[in-house]
């Protein structure tokens, strides 16, 4: 039932019940201290983040929680927020794409920058593929948080206003936009501390490493992938992929942990 109804224009405003019931479990929560020592993998939506939540147990591993309400109050205040929040969830490991615009908060953070992280490497290219054919696929919802709050309130680009027909100034536009935030995100992770870097295509090779982060063991055979099969667009831009496979083998080589 509420799948439908967030099909519906009602969708909006079930979300807007739904955050203001979660503000006020997250009230109760502490601002003083943590419960738990969280490792957030903070890469961008479309970069491997479901199927690296799904290989551990969803007890302590969660992908996109409250997100819609995180938005709206990680920008109102983000160090009492952040804190309660994680409390909150007391999750061992956290997939959020949210994160990615917020990484500059998380190194300043008294709490935050303490912590571990885990920044999924994707091409550009492959990126932007995936990211436009997504939000653009049949039957979207009505309102997807993601669309509104990320790439329209963050990034400031509207998808559904690609063009699959015609190239034109407000797809290279998008484009632009996107590549602009994927470079600045990659580099801002320098910023943190404890980070370390993964390939997409190297995920499950990585495993054992996040095993040891979270002292929790990989469950591989319930994991799954969001895929998206029907390209209408596929976008390739050679220079720029090598551009950030230069920046990200310097970062590999000042911070990973493998």
């Amino acid at each position: 039932m509420k799948f439908f109804l967030l099909k519906t224009p009602f969708a909006k405003q079930i979300r807007v019940i739904e955050r203001q019931l979660i503000v006020l479990k997250i009230k109760r929560q502490s601002v003083n201290s943590i419960t738990q020592r969280t490792v957030y993998c903070i890469s961008p939506y479309k970069t491997g983040t479901t199927y690296l939540s799904s290989n551990f147990n969803p007890e302590i591993s969660k992908h996109e929680p409250i997100s819609f309400t995180s938005y709206k109050y990680l920008d109102k205040d983000f160090d009492r927020f952040f804190v309660k929040r994680l409390n909150y969830l007391s999750l061992k490991l956290e997939c959020s794409g949210l994160w990615s615009a917020y990484v500059e908060e998380l190194s300043k953070n008294d709490i935050a920058k303490h912590l571990n992280y885990i920044c999924i490497l994707r091409s550009p290219s492959s990126w932007i593929t995936s990211v436009i054919n997504y939000w653009n696929k049949p039957n979207e919802l009505d309102f997807d948080i993601v669309h509104e709050c990320f790439f329209k309130g963050k990034l400031g680009v509207d998808l559904r206003q690609f063009n699959f027909e015609v190239d034109s100034k407000t797809n290279q536009f998008i484009i632009n936009k996107l590549i602009e935030f994927y470079f600045d995100f990659t580099e801002k992770t320098s910023q943190l501390s404890n980070v370390a870097y993964m390939h997409i295509e190297d995920i499950q090779g990585k495993l054992p490493y996040i095993e040891s982060l979270l002292g929790e063991l990989s469950c591989p055979k319930y994991s799954w992938k969001r895929t998206n099969n029907k390209k209408q667009f596929v976008y390739k831009n050679v220079a720029i992929d090598e551009d950030y496979k230069k920046l990200t083998n310097q970062l590999i080589k000042e911070k990973s942990k493998f």
